[in-house]
């Protein structure tokens, strides 16, 4: 056998080994054929030609189940598992905001009702800041493994009541000395 019917007989064996189990036999019956073929450049072209319809009609099927199976059930799951995940991030969001507005909510009641009362050396921003934040790590630690996006949530506006917190002090108390 010539190297040029050598290498037609081996790429229809290549299709025929990556071919889907509907393509084999008609990859085999033109692996067949590829002996009756007289010119070894006619095989040749024969192989590339068997190659190229059996590709034409293979892959666009197997591309199409492939969409189909994967597409369908797993992007609705994907789907519905993103709102889950949404879902769980705004309760956390609202948690975390329901305590800051609460911790707010204290300090400005203690100080509406007891205006002469003398925190001593405990400043303001203790009950503002420091009673929210510790609240929300100990509710981060508590929902991570089985609440996750609850505590990426909480995580979440932990983080921006922070930096609100240090912007507001930079701009207000750099420079004056208090």
């Amino acid at each position: 056998m010539s190297g040029i019917r050598s290498a037609a007989s081996r790429l229809l064996r290549a299709v025929l080994r990556y071919a889907p189990p509907d393509s084999q036999d008609w990859v085999n019956a033109m692996l067949r054929e590829l002996d009756f073929i007289e010119s070894d450049w006619a095989a040749f072209f024969w192989a590339l030609g068997s190659t190229t319809a059996i590709f034409k009609y293979s892959v666009p099927r197997r591309l199409r189940a492939w969409f189909g199976k994967n597409s369908g059930a797993e992007e609705k799951l994907m789907i519905k598992d993103i709102g889950k995940k949404a879902a769980g991030v705004a309760s956390g969001v609202a948690i975390a905001a329901g305590v800051t507005l609460g911790a707010f909510g204290l300090v400005w009641l203690m100080f509406y009702l007891f205006p002469k009362w003398d925190l001593g050396p405990v400043p303001w921003w203790v009950g503002v800041i420091v009673l929210p934040e510790t609240i929300f790590v100990v509710a981060i630690v508590a929902l991570w493994r089985k609440r996750r996006p609850m505590a990426v949530g909480i995580l979440l506006l932990a983080v921006t009541l922070g930096t609100h917190f240090i912007v507001h002090v930079v701009n207000h108390y750099h420079g004056t000395g208090q």
